[in-house]
């Protein structure tokens, strides 16, 4: 039995130990002290036994040793539980509704249609792609309808089922649709994705820097500083990482402001005020999208991403800084965030990716010493 819980790929990054299980699609960080205690575990062929055993190289009691046991045993429990919802009771054959809300969308050689089923529905998914949309109707050769149906948002793609969800988790349709964006733009199918992260990522003409950080703490807003001061941004909030060549894709949205940035961003853009002003879906908040600058298919579309930089904004910090940091900081905001692929084979190329990582931290009041601290980066 004990034999079914271990994990299915592991790796040692520094100090600590990566572990992902294939039934519930699950990473756990865990030290090396922890992962000694995993190993006795499986190597006992009891509790009795794992008690006996930890007593032979550490000074421990019956009671704590027995507290171990069980919470390892519990914590293996639900790892290895699988995570998949049962959808059986949702017909894939629902009748597609028919629209006034139809929008057309140009990236590159690449046109697209979406028929909204309302209005709201489109509110979710357009604006950040509104600099993409065409008057002229093209001969698209994807179109993507999306509508409501018993409290659910049901999503097609040339009428074959994709997937519904609930309305209130209306971010699990908006990651599908852009997931299936990039299928699309790419050619490839969800299983060439080894992830999707919710990170931004900047590029030069040689390699991508990805930025994580919490919700709060300035991603997009340094992105579109960045990109004032002539860094592309490869990827905003959506960050798409490929199984064939491991490398970061371009995600060709519009980067989200909110409105706490407008005052810093407007002498940035001079057609700032121009860009209009939506409500964001998450938060009560004004937003406003920002167009790349760079189209879709203008250059290149991937560079390999060696550095991540988990930043934070800070108007009262009395000094700023670039350091170096583990990658323990950064697992614990990219894994929970992020869509993984449930395929042993990419969850293996995911912890190769990681192991390749360098990794730092940016805290900072001033843009400028941002800017510098990125573009030393990419010199390095």
């Amino acid at each position: 039995m004990k034999n079914n819980f271990f994990a299915t790929n592991s790796t040692q990054l520094s100090d600590s130990w990566v572990l992902w299980f294939e039934a519930s699609n699950q990473y756990i960080v865990i030290s090396k002290a922890l992962k000694v205690l995993l190993d006795v575990y499986f190597a006992s062929e009891s509790e009795y036994d794992f008690n006996k055993q930890l007593k032979s190289f550490i000074n421990i009691s019956n009671r704590n040793s027995n507290t171990y046991y069980a919470e390892i045993n519990e914590l293996l429990k639900e790892v290895n539980t699988s995570s998949k919802s049962d959808t059986s009771n949702k017909s894939s054959t629902v009748y597609i509704k028919k629209t006034d809300f139809k929008k057309n969308y140009r990236f590159g050689n690449t046109s697209i249609t979406v028929n909204y089923g309302s209005i709201d529905i489109q509110n979710l998914i357009h604006p950040q792609w509104s600099h993409a949309a065409v008057l002229k109707e093209d001969m698209s050769s994807t179109v993507f309808d999306i509508f409501e149906k018993e409290n659910h948002l049901y999503l097609f793609i040339n009428k074959r089922y994709i997937g519904h969800y609930p309305v209130s988790e209306y971010h699990l349709l908006t990651g599908q649709f852009a997931l299936q964006l990039i299928n699309t733009l790419y050619h490839k199918n969800e299983a060439d994705w080894i992830a999707t992260f919710h990170a931004s990522t900047v590029c030069n003409d040689k390699e991508a820097i990805m930025i994580i950080g919490d919700s709060g703490n300035g991603k997009s807003t340094l992105s579109a500083v960045l990109m004032a001061n002539g860094i592309d941004v490869l990827a905003d909030d959506f960050t798409p990482l490929l199984a064939e060549d491991c490398e970061a894709y371009r995600f060709p949205s519009g980067i989200s402001v909110k409105k706490g940035a407008f005052s810093v961003l407007e002498p940035l853009f001079p057609n700032f005020n121009e860009f209009p002003l939506y409500k964001s879906n998450s938060k009560n908040v004004t937003i406003k999208y920002i167009p790349p600058i760079n189209g879709f298919g203008q250059t290149k579309s991937h560079f390999p991403c060696k550095k991540i930089v988990y930043v934070n904004y800070d108007a009262n910090a009395n000094t700023s800084e670039m350091k170096e940091i583990g990658i323990e900081k950064i697992l614990e905001t990219l894994i929970p965030e992020s869509w993984l692929s449930p395929l042993g084979s990419n969850s293996k190329l995911f912890l190769d990716w990681l192991k390749g990582l360098c990794c730092y931290e940016l805290t900072y009041a001033d843009n400028a010493f941002a800017v510098s601290k990125f573009s030393e980066l990419f010199d390095s």
